[in-house]
């Protein structure tokens, strides 16, 4: 993605992160459950002469669409990007409309993550940002944070400054 169309003059891209597959797996899993039954009920049709050809045909459309649908998220979710820069935090989605939030780094005043049990084990969590002022913003929420360890200690550098630098395993 080419992420220097939303940056300011002076800033500089710290980080660009993707949100984590598992954002979409319960969208394949069914996918490929639908595509499975109905291929199933296909080979059962033709191997026992039902004649539920009208009803297969309708099956199959279902299944098309399913498929459609999963391409679409799928395009949406590799379109979905989120930056953190030498002085905002950007997120940017959207397939035909272009959606792009951000929030100044200066007016995060707080930042905490929690790990689900399957966070934990897939490796994703969840992070709150507390900001400055009375507004709510979208991005005071994230869900699904790939990688929630080094992305934390790379927004603490980015806004407070002197945390550690992540290990190089991360």
């Amino acid at each position: 993605m080419r992420n220097y169309r939303y940056l300011a003059a002076d800033e500089q891209t710290i980080v660009q992160i993707r949100l984590h597959w598992v954002v979409i797996a319960r969208l394949v899993l069914g996918t490929a459950a639908i595509l499975v039954g109905v291929l199933a009920l296909s080979i059962y049709s033709r191997a026992h002469g039902t004649g539920a050809g009208f009803l297969l045909t309708l099956l199959w459309w279902v299944a098309l669409a399913a498929v459609v649908r999963l391409l679409w998220r799928l395009l949406d979710w590799h379109r979905t990007n989120l930056l953190i820069t030498s002085s905002r935090m950007i997120k940017v989605s959207g397939i035909i409309s272009l959606r792009v939030q951000s929030i100044p780094l200066s007016k995060i005043t707080d930042i905490s993550y929690t790990l689900d049990p399957n966070g934990r084990v897939l490796g994703y969590g969840k992070f709150a940002m507390e900001t400055e002022g009375d507004h709510a913003s979208e991005l005071e929420k994230i869900d699904h944070v790939p990688r929630p360890d080094r992305f934390y200690l790379l927004l603490c550098n980015s806004i407070f400054g002197g945390s550690p630098e992540p290990a190089a395993g991360d």
